[in-house]
């Protein structure tokens, strides 16, 4: 990824929010990787979605339970990508020393990390808009053909998948901001994603002493505010999900908590 070089000069010492926010997009629009990423994400999310609903069989679950399982699919990849662009969008400015221009423009330093945060979270709400627009226009109809969506889809079930799917993708594109400002080493941090995600989340799902404690994951979190049961698509026996808002909650806190941490260790540190 190329970060985009800042023109610092006319930026003053007590640069406000706002303006940093302006920056963070700025540099958003003007940065082709993050837009590569984000058709990355649509395109591997429908391919992931289409693959789970030809996977699925008639009868196997209620229709409800059929249609948002298929949309977990394609949304767990999509925010993958998308929290890679969140870490990308910190880290990879020490990577390529653009950092000191960011620094220098806006020198408060809890306040530039802030402002990405915010503007690559209203990132996520947009490309996870798309993202389960069309994943929801290719699963409904395509199960419907098949006949597996007899007994009909509920507008609340399907508010909340659409909805719940999209603040999932917005608020893990924040965390991947959050995680690349704590660890600033690019591949460090989507190396300790992708380890979570694959490894550590996993592991709390499939071992019973664990279980319990799966729904308060960011994993657990984000199915629980798409899908309408008490137990996910794919949960295992014993992992009852969190109430929605609740689920948000947890997502949310775990965004603050690890972005406090960050700023707190990024005011102490050098930056070369």
């Amino acid at each position: 990824m190329n970060a985009t070089a800042l023109d610092t000069s006319a930026a003053p010492a007590g640069t406000g929010l706002s303006t940093a926010m302006r920056i963070e997009v700025r540099k958003l629009a003007t940065t082709r990787t993050w837009w590569v990423l984000s058709l990355v994400a649509l395109a591997v999310g429908v391919l992931v979605t289409v693959l789970t609903v030809t996977g699925s069989e008639a009868g196997e679950h209620p229709p409800m339970d059929i249609f948002t399982g298929a949309l977990i699919g394609g949304l767990q990849t999509a925010y993958m990508i998308t929290a890679i662009v969140g870490i990308t969008a910190v880290a990879g400015e020490y990577r390529h020393r653009t950092v000191t221009a960011s620094f220098l423009a806006v020198p408060h330093r809890g306040r530039l990390i802030t402002a990405k945060l915010l503007v690559l979270a209203g990132y996520g709400l947009v490309v996870g808009a798309v993202i389960v627009a069309v994943c929801s226009a290719i699963a409904a109809p395509w199960l419907s053909a098949r006949g597996m969506l007899e007994g009909g889809l509920s507008a609340g079930g399907i508010t909340r998948a659409v909805v719940g799917g999209t603040v999932a993708i917005a608020v893990m594109t924040a965390l991947g901001v959050a995680l690349g400002a704590l660890l600033r080493n690019q591949l460090a941090a989507v190396g300790v994603l992708l380890v979570y995600l694959f490894a550590v989340e996993p592991l709390f799902n499939s071992i019973s002493a664990l279980r319990p404690a799966y729904p308060y994951l960011p994993g657990g979190a984000v199915q629980a505010l798409t899908f309408s049961g008490h137990r996910a698509f794919g949960a295992a026996d014993g992992a009852v999900m969190l109430n929605p808002w609740l689920a948000a909650l947890v997502l949310i806190a775990y965004a603050v908590v690890i972005t406090a941490i960050a700023v707190r260790t990024s005011i102490r540190r050098d930056v070369s």
